[in-house]
């Protein structure tokens, strides 16, 4: 293949807009939506998606092209390629499509996990105003499943395409992430159905593709692409952020569409590998290949395993990777890494300078593609004891590894570190591994935060036992919901026998060795136990016993049993004040998991609220989460759950406005999931936002959230204050044309204001002025009069 070179999409991405509502709306929107319902009969969903692509149809009749290729043999045959465009619907008119040869399957398969590609070739530019696809979900069978992703691409020549939307399905116990825009949560409880993806941006575009990754299977079985109604407005392609296809080969592309190299900390860089080999692992030898410029140098500490290996370019430095071997989607979608790149002292590269990257087949080249590189110093955040930052899902060998972490890590902001003492055992001579790196980060003045899932290892255990026969049938069915007079799938939430009490013991033993200072709780394991334990004849007459409402009652159990295992985590170390929160808990989300009711949790066993925010960088919706809870709460007990890509990756400079709203709002710090998520301008944008905040550690320490008003409607005002300071985040989130805006000062005691880079803002009839542009922010620090020089 000939070298390509790739210019990295801009920093300022245009966010997808993505919207799923019910199919009894109609079908024609101003803006993108994805659309889906369940519950409906097959016969309804039918009618309704006829109703919903109802429209001049440009796709009728063309082929689509697949990558890779359908795989399930029950639905494949020659007509594979037109049965999508035919009109007509499955032949199985119950919708298990599965059995169909007109509909078209997955499952697993090499190449699934980095997407499936279905490309249509329209002939020429047409207007496209809506695109539509089919999809199986419901997991009627296990993997018979909603796919994890969805993407829309569109181009005019087939090569330069253009990302116009992405949604990403949530996880049950995230189910209220759902802001159907960029995630969606449709309940599968075991029946099949066929739901409706629909995107209506209108643009120009001769090709489209909708890339679709699996979590296992996938099944479709019509695609619909209309024609724009006469005078819609459409948008230029060239507004949407770029995305790299290819339709052959091996190649290894940056997962963050850049290539990034921090000088003052060594941070992680991850590849992604897009296989349409068709090639099974293990059938050849797959990899990529890096080239570096002369200063720069991988570090040993990287992953996967490298040899380096010589070229004839003087001074570059190359090295190749042997892909791990995997099969499936998930494993095809892993990113390899991570990689750990130094910059030698007093090294002289180039602003023009990149790097290369060469996909691998069996030793011969597959793509070869040139990024430029981009070097960035991530700022120093000062100390910062008002706040506690973590990133807490970030095992304790991910943090061994890292180049020079524990001085690196804190000049980023963070002051705890995460261990997950299950995971590691005590040696054989009695040691414990992660004792003598928690105790050097003590003495670095880092504190320990300890993850922990509870109940979960508890239910692991008892079904490993009862597969190898060592329950007997009598405590089984004290084990498990009781359904018709058969086991349920399920644990019972009345069961406290030994494997509870032995689940106790274990986190009370592991508290005790980890020695932490905050305890992260993640227990997602019972929302489906409680729908089944209501069948239960023992949970029943329990109900009926206590006098309560089912949800009273069902709370109850779930504050009794989550008392006892705090209880057990505060006797194992009775002498450290610890901080306990238990994971997607807060006021905004009156019960969680189905058992545990926020103002039965807390503040009696929890110490602080952990809202899981995973909204791709969408800084309003974090600033709302959070505005909410510190009112219900009146006070900064709040620590929550932040990402920088759970449910897809977005630009990485929506972290810093995100971090600002978090603590601007009222929490005492933050944690995130989890560390290979996290690029290295993700931890550039992560501290920014630290270092800007960290200038004001008085303010940090005793400010709180205050009400605050600006002229324009069209932006976001957040403002943080104490008696003698301010901080005011003005936020054009929304991108607004109108970016013109005057703010009164929310307090009469203000006598300076000047942006945190130091520009000052004359104060005129007690207000301020400033200008905002579309997609960004103004942090803006206010001096009372009584605060003496700044």
């Amino acid at each position: 293949m000939s070298t390509l070179r790739i210019n990295p999409p801009p920093m300022k991405h245009t966010l997808s807009l993505l919207l799923l509502i019910l199919l009894s709306l109609s079908h024609r929107a101003s803006a993108a939506e994805w659309r889906g319902v369940v519950g409906k009969t097959a016969a309804e969903s039918r009618a309704e998606w006829q109703r919903v692509t109802s429209g001049e149809e440009l796709a009728r009749g063309k082929e689509v092209r697949f990558l890779p290729k359908p795989n399930y043999p029950l639905t494949t045959d020659d007509n594979d390629a037109h049965d999508l465009t035919s009109g007509v619907l499955s032949a199985r008119k119950d919708d298990r499509v599965w059995f169909s040869k007109d509909a078209v399957g997955w499952h697993y398969g090499v190449g699934t996990g980095t997407g499936i590609l279905m490309i249509v070739d329209l002939g020429q530019a047409q207007p496209v105003g809506q695109v539509a696809l089919r999809t199986l979900g419901g997991r009627e069978q296990g993997a018979l499943e909603l796919p994890a992703s969805v993407e829309l691409l569109a181009s005019l020549d087939g090569t330069h395409y253009y990302r116009l939307q992405r949604m990403a399905k949530l996880t049950p116990a995230e189910s209220e992430l759902s802001d159907f825009k960029t995630a969606f949560y449709i309940p599968e409880e075991g029946t099949a159905f066929m739901v409706p993806l629909v995107c209506a941006q209108p643009v120009r575009a001769r090709f489209i593709a909708l890339r679709v990754t699996p979590q296992s299977s996938l099944f479709v079985d019509q695609l619909s692409i209309l024609k724009a109604t006469d005078g819609t407005a459409l948008q230029d392609l060239a507004s949407f952020p770029p995305v790299q296809v290819f339709t052959d080969g091996l190649a290894a592309v940056p997962r963050s569409g850049e290539f990034v190299v921090t000088t003052n900390i060594v941070t992680p860089n991850w590849i992604e590998i897009q296989d349409f080999t068709g090639t099974a692992p293990g059938k050849s030898l797959a990899g990529f290949r890096l080239e570096l410029p002369e200063g720069l140098e991988l570090l040993p500490q990287s992953k996967p395993a490298f040899t380096e290996t010589k070229l004839p370019r003087a001074g570059w430095r190359s090295y190749e990777f042997a892909r791990a071997a995997s099969h499936g989607s998930a494993a095809d979608a892993t990113p390899q890494g991570p990689l750990y790149i130094t910059v030698h002292p007093g090294a002289k590269i180039p602003q023009n300078a990149s790097i290369v990257l060469t996909g691998l087949l069996d030793g011969q080249p597959s793509h070869t593609l040139e990024y430029p590189l981009q070097l960035v110093e991530i700022p120093t955040v000062p100390p910062l004891p008002a706040l506690d930052i973590s990133l807490a899902w970030m095992s304790d060998d991910e943090e061994k590894v890292w180049p020079d972490f524990l001085p690196s890590f804190s000049r980023m902001g963070f002051n705890l570190v995460s261990t997950f003492p299950r995971n590691i055992p005590i040696q054989r001579d009695g040691t414990w591994p992660s004792a003598e790196f928690l105790g050097q980060a003590r003495q670095q003045g880092y504190r320990v935060v300890y993850n922990e899932s509870p109940f979960h290892v508890m239910d692991g255990v008892i079904r490993s036992r009862l597969k190898a026969g060592k329950i007997e049938p009598a405590e089984a069915a004290e084990i498990f919901n009781q359904v018709k007079g058969q086991p349920g799938k399920y644990l019972s939430p009345l069961y406290r026998g030994r494997f509870f009490r032995e689940e106790l013991e274990r986190v009370a033993k592991l508290t005790a060795r980890a020695q932490p200072d905050h305890v992260y709780l993640d227990v997602e394991l019972w929302a489906r136990a409680v729908v089944e334990a209501k069948q239960d004849p023992r949970v029943q007459d329990a109900w009926k016993s206590s006098g309560l409402s089912w949800d009273d009652f069902i709370t109850n159990l779930g504050s009794e049993a989550l008392g006892s295992l705090v209880k057990a985590i505060r006797d194992a170390v009775p002498k450290r004040q610890l901080t306990v929160g238990l994971y997607n808990s807060d006021p905004d989300r009156s019960v969680m998991d189905g058992m545990f009711q926020w103002t039965k949790i807390y503040p009696g066993i929890l110490d602080v609220a952990m809202p899981s925010i995973y909204v791709q960088g969408r800084a309003l919706d974090v600033a709302r989460r959070l505005r909410a809870d510190h009112e219900a709460l009146q006070n900064r007990q709040i620590i929550p759950w932040l990402t920088a890509g759970t449910y897809g990756k977005f630009p990485a400079h929506l972290m810093e406005p995100m971090v600002l709203e978090t603590i601007l709002n009222g929490a005492r710090g933050l944690t995130y999931y989890e560390f290979s998520d996290f690029d290295p301008m993700d931890f550039y944008f992560h501290a920014r936002a630290l270092a800007a905040l960290g200038k004001f550690p008085q303010l940090l320490q005793t400010g709180k959230p205050i009400p605050c008003q600006g002229s324009n409607p069209a932006l976001h005002y957040t403002c943080f204050a104490s008696d003698s300071e301010a901080l005011l985040l003005v936020g054009n989130y929304s991108k607004a044309p109108h970016d013109e805006v005057t703010v009164p000062l929310p307090m009469k005691s203000i006598s300076q204001a000047a942006m945190v880079d130091g520009q000052s803002l004359p104060i005129e009839k007690g207000s301020i002025s400033m200008h905002v542009p579309a997609g960004e922010f103004r942090l803006i620090h206010l001096t009372a009069h009584t605060a003496g020089e700044k």
